[in-house]
C-alpha cells in the first residue's frame, strides 16, 4: 500500500510543484499517471522511493508511506527493495561498461548468487529481446535501446512496486509492445505497477486506474475509459489540423551520396543516399537502431562518413567543423542533457545567437512565447522536467534561425499541447523558408507535419515517399520497417 497525504512540495528556489495531492495506491493496482509537462508527474515519482526529500532537498509537507514505511524516516537504500524506479532520462541510470554489467549491478547489490543473477539476466534479455546487446557498451546504443536496458535493469529486481517514468519514450512500436506485455505480466504476478507516460496507446486500457495532474493538483482520478475523454478535452492527446501547407522548393539543399558509417565491427549506415529540398519537411522513420540519429549527425559534421559524401548548398561538408556549419544547420539532440552547457535557461537559449552574432529581438521574443519559457528563464536547464528540457533544447537551436533545422525525436516526453503547438510552428517555419528534418517514432506527428518520409531499416533506405503512400505499405510492414495499424502509438 502506498499513501500520499496532502502532499505539497517545492524544489529549492522554486514555487510549489505539488499543491495538496492526496491519494492511495492499493497492492496489485496498475496505475497510470498523466498530465501536462511540468504538472508534477516526475516529482510524484521521486516521492515514492525517497529521492524527495533525501536527494533533491526542497520543502516537503505531508507524508508518504510505502508498505507502512514513512519515506521521511527511511533512506533511499532502505526503500530500494520496495520501489523500483525507471527514470525518464535513461542516460542518468546507465553507468556500467556493458549492458550485461548494467543489468547485473542491481542484482549483485541484492546479494543474489551468481547462478540466480545469470538466470535473471537471461530471462529479462529474452523478454525484451536484448540478447544481441549484452556485450555492447550502453554508450553505443540508440536512445530507444538505452531505455530498454534501463527498464530491464529495474524489472529484473522484482520489486513489490514497479514505477516507470515515460517508459515508452524513444521506443519503436515493437519495443513498446514488448514492454507493454512485460508490464502486464508483472502486474498479473501480484505486483503494483505505476506508469507515468505521454504516449497513450493500447497500454492505457491495460491499467486499472488513471490519475491526471494539472498544475500540481489532481484533475482526475478514475477509470481508463473515462480518462480518455478527459485527456482529449485537456488536449493532452494531440489533435492535429488536417493537411500540410505549401509545396517544397525544387532545388536540393542537402545531398547525401552513398553514406556508410561503421563503429568498430558494426556497420550502422549502409550506402544511404537522399536529397533534401529547400522548404521541405522530411521525416526519418525507422526502428530503434536503424541508423536515424547516426544519419542526422552527418548533416552538421558531428560524424564523418566511413565512405560517401554529404554536400550542403553544393559544398562538401567534409573538412568543415560543426562550428562552421552551426549558423546554417541546427541540430537538436535526442537527449537534451547532451546539449546544455549554461546554468540558466535564458543563457542557454541566447548562447547560440550571441556566439553567431545573430540576435534578432522580434524572433527571440516569438521563440520565447511559442516554447512557453518565461517562467523557466532563471532556472537551471539541468533541474527541469525532461519535457521542459526538450522545449529548451529546441528553442536554443531555433533561436539561431538556421537554414536547416534537424530535430531528433522532438515529441519524446512531450504532452499533446506541445505536440500540437510544435506541428503548427513547423508549418509556419516552412512558410518562412526553413527546411526541417525530424527523426521520430511518432507517426501521427510525422504524418501531420512531413511532406515526405524516408524509411530506414537496418542502416539502409528501404522507402522514400509521401506519408499517405508509405504508412500502409504492406511490404514495409512485413519487413518490420513500419508497424501494423494495431501496433501504432
Amino acid at each position: 500500500m502506498i499513501r500520499l497525504r496532502d502532499i505539497r512540495y517545492c524544489y529549492p528556489h522554486t514555487g510549489w510543484v505539488l499543491k495538496g495531492v492526496d491519494f492511495s495506491v492499493k497492492d496489485c493496482e496498475y496505475l497510470f499517471i498523466g498530465g501536462a509537462n511540468g504538472s508534477g508527474k516526475s516529482t510524484l515519482a521521486y516521492l515514492f522511493n525517497g529521492l524527495i526529500p533525501h536527494y533533491f532537498g526542497g520543502t516537503l509537507q505531508g507524508t508518504v508511506t510505502i508498505d507502512d514505511l514513512n519515506t521521511l524516516e527511511h533512506k533511499v537504500f532502505e526503500l530500494f527493495s520496495h520501489v523500483g524506479l525507471v527514470l525518464q532520462n535513461a542516460d542518468a541510470q546507465l553507468f556500467n561498461s556493458t549492458v550485461e554489467d548494467e543489468i547485473a549491478f542491481g542484482l549483485e547489490s541484492l546479494g543474489l548468487s551468481g547462478e540466480e543473477i545469470d538466470n535473471r539476466i537471461l530471462e529479462i534479455s529474452r523478454t525484451l529481446k536484448l540478447e544481441d546487446l549484452l556485450r555492447r557498451s550502453p554508450e553505443t546504443l540508440s536512445g530507444g535501446e538505452k531505455r530498454l536496458v534501463a527498464i530491464a535493469s529495474v524489472l529484473c529486481l522484482n520489486p513489490s512496486v514497479l514505477l516507470l517514468d515515460e517508459p515508452y519514450g524513444d521506443l519503436d512500436w515493437e519495443a513498446v509492445e514488448r514492454v507493454r506485455q512485460a508490464l502486464l505480466k508483472v502486474n498479473r504476478s501480484g505486483k503494483t505497477v505505476i506508469v507515468i507516460e505521454q504516449r497513450m496507446g493500447k497500454f492505457l486500457h491495460d491499467t486499472s486506474r488513471c490519475l491526471i495532474l494539472e498544475q500540481g493538483k489532481l484533475l482526475y482520478d478514475g477509470s481508463p475509459q473515462s480518462a480518455h475523454q478527459v485527456l482529449l478535452n485537456a488536449h493532452l492527446l494531440p489533435q492535429y489540423s488536417t493537411g500540410r501547407n505549401g509545396a517544397p522548393g525544387k532545388e536540393p539543399l542537402l545531398i547525401a551520396q552513398d553514406i556508410s558509417y561503421r563503429i568498430k565491427e558494426k556497420e550502422i549506415l549502409k550506402g544511404v543516399s537522399l536529397e533534401l529540398r529547400e522548404r521541405e519537411v522530411l521525416a526519418l522513420i525507422g526502428r530503434n537502431g536503424s541508423g536515424k540519429t547516426t544519419l542526422l549527425k552527418h548533416f552538421n559534421g558531428l560524424l564523418r562518413p566511413t565512405s560517401g559524401r554529404v554536400t550542403f548548398e553544393g559544398e562538401a561538408i567534409q573538412g568543415k567543423a560543426p562550428s562552421e556549419l552551426a549558423a546554417q544547420v541546427g541540430l537538436s539532440f535526442q537527449n537534451p542533457n547532451d546539449q546544455f552547457f549554461k546554468y540558466r535557461v535564458q543563457d542557454e537559449v541566447m548562447a547560440g545567437p550571441r556566439i553567431l552574432r545573430k540576435i534578432q529581438e522580434d524572433w527571440l521574443q516569438e521563440i520565447w512565447q511559442v516554447f512557453n519559457l518565461h517562467e523557466l528563464s532563471d532556472r537551471s536547464p539541468y533541474r527541469l522536467s525532461e519535457g521542459e528540457k526538450k522545449r529548451v533544447s529546441l528553442a536554443s537551436i531555433l533561436a539561431t534561425r538556421p537554414k536547416l533545422l534537424v530535430l531528433d525525436e522532438p515529441t519524446s516526453g512531450q504532452d499533446g499541447r506541445f505536440r500540437e503547438a510544435l506541428a503548427t510552428l513547423m508549418a509556419e517555419l516552412k512558410n518562412r523558408g526553413f527546411t526541417i528534418v525530424i527523426a521520430t517514432h511518432d507517426l501521427d506527428f510525422a504524418q501531420a507535419t512531413a511532406d515526405r518520409w524516408i524509411v530506414l531499416h537496418e542502416g539502409r533506405v528501404v522507402a522514400d515517399g509521401s506519408p499517405e503512400d508509405l504508412r500502409g505499405d504492406q511490404r514495409l510492414i512485413q519487413l518490420g520497417a513500419l508497424p501494423k495499424h494495431d501496433q501504432e502509438n
